[in-house]
């Protein structure tokens, strides 16, 4: 079977439907078409998986308005509806490590022990966490620890997914998890201890990345629509007129030389930030902090709210902050740049996706 030309990543979830399709030239992924729906939560009420024709629908009225060119699409579940684990093997060949169906059965083992529910009942995947000793080790040298990040999802949930694209038109080739996703958008090759936070419309979730690999993750009801709420209701003003005050914030902050968030603003962003401090304590706890967090890059539609967010963080924080740039490894045309800076942090996934096969 040749291979596709071109690849559709999809972001499904309640507030919104992102795609983006990507094609290989010279190497690079380069951009064909991308489209979105605007915020269907009067529509989708409740998750989307509970609406699969509903979803399916929309899927296919913005794939058919953005002239999509392929019907091979990859998808993400969500880390909430995912189970990870690191699983840890020892005196191990490091030639065996090329045997997918030994480690795979040796997994299985480990696996069983830990599982919300019976193996049978998950489909699950694994990746190896690279290590000095793994690099620096021959073919025939054993191998003391090899750690494998662990990923399971319900079979019903994976089946509701190929159902929905089924309906759509498309040929689900993949279903990814969303953190893989953002690194291949947003990390590419940097191997350097670093936490993803992508805050959405309705949550947030948040990534340790080490050597590429989502080692710890976490994923919150709170985001961007909970921050319109405490506005509209700490100013006594209407859901509208508060997230059009989310859309003006940068240009006041900016006309009156502010130099913080307001406080109202603050104190809706506290969730967030106590929830990246208490994963970097559970990864300090847990590994130890020979190796310091490097960096924290920021993505989702709240990441840019007031053009502030990443040097709010990095100052609460004390930890380097970056809003991060999806469309850096992709080729696309110059006068679409200013669109795409714009929208960028709402597509990390879609692209994640969509470069799969391609980076």
């Amino acid at each position: 079977m040749a291979k596709p030309s071109s690849f559709l990543g999809v972001d499904l979830s309640p507030d919104a439907i992102k795609i983006v399709e990507l094609k290989p030239e010279k190497g690079k992924p380069q951009l064909v078409t991308y489209g979105y729906t605007e915020s269907r939560g009067d529509i989708l009420i409740g998750d989307f998986i509970s609406n699969k024709n509903i979803t399916s629908t929309m899927l296919k009225e913005v794939v058919n308005r953005s002239k999509v060119t392929t019907n091979i699409a990859m998808a993400a579940l969500p880390i909430a509806s995912v189970f990870t684990s690191v699983i840890k093997l020892s005196n191990l060949i490091k030639r065996d490590l090329d045997n997918k169906a030994k480690i795979k059965a040796l997994l299985s083992e480990e696996i069983k022990k830990i599982l919300p529910r019976l193996l049978e009942e998950m489909s699950f995947d694994f990746n190896m966490i690279p290590s000095d000793e793994i690099e620096k080790a021959g073919p025939k040298d054993k191998l003391d620890i090899i750690q494998y990040l662990i990923t399971a999802a319900p079979n019903e949930v994976v089946k509701d997914y190929v159902e929905i694209f089924k309906q759509s038109g498309l040929q689900l080739a993949t279903l990814d998890i969303e953190t893989f996703a953002l690194v291949r958008s947003l990390i590419g090759n940097d191997k350097t201890l670093l936490m993803v936070v992508d805050i959405g419309e309705n949550r947030t979730s948040l990534s340790i990345v080490n050597q590429t690999i989502p080692i710890l993750n976490r994923s919150i009801q709170i985001g961007g629509a909970n921050l319109t709420k405490a506005i509209a209701s700490s100013m006594r003003i209407t859901i509208s007129e508060a997230e059009n005050y989310k859309l003006d914030l940068g240009i006041m902050m900016a006309q009156e030389k502010m130099e913080n968030f307001p406080k109202i603003i603050e104190d809706a962003l506290e969730p967030i930030v106590n929830e990246i401090r208490y994963l970097l304590k559970n990864y300090y706890d847990q590994a130890s902090q020979e190796k310091i967090l490097d960096k924290i890059i920021l993505t989702g539609g709240t990441a840019l709210l007031g053009n502030y967010m990443d040097k709010y963080l990095t100052r609460v924080l004390n930890i380097r902050t970056y809003i991060g740039d999806p469309w850096a490894r992709v080729v696309y045309p110059e006068e679409l740049k200013p669109v795409l800076q714009e929208i960028g942090p709402r597509f990390a996934i879609a692209l994640g996706l969509a470069m799969r096969e391609i980076v």
